[in-house]
């Protein structure tokens, strides 16, 4: 297991765990998500092939409504 960070808090996930597993995991609802990790946006299309790693500062950005 390696610890990693989603959103200032510490989670501990397998070793080879890519986004998209992160993300099932989790069980986080996809649509409007934007992911960066350690301060770089990870295009959706490459979720599947991004593997995290030790100390990752993965963010989960989700749009806000409001006016």
């Amino acid at each position: 297991m390696i610890p990693i960070n989603v959103n200032n808090k510490e989670h501990l996930i397998p070793r080879e765990t890519n986004v998209s597993q992160l993300i099932k995991t989790l069980e986080i609802t996809i649509f409007g998500v934007a992911i960066a990790i350690n301060g770089g946006v990870i295009p959706k299309n490459n979720w599947s092939s991004t593997i995290l790693q030790p100390h990752d500062n993965v963010l989960l950005i989700r749009p806000a409504q409001g006016g």
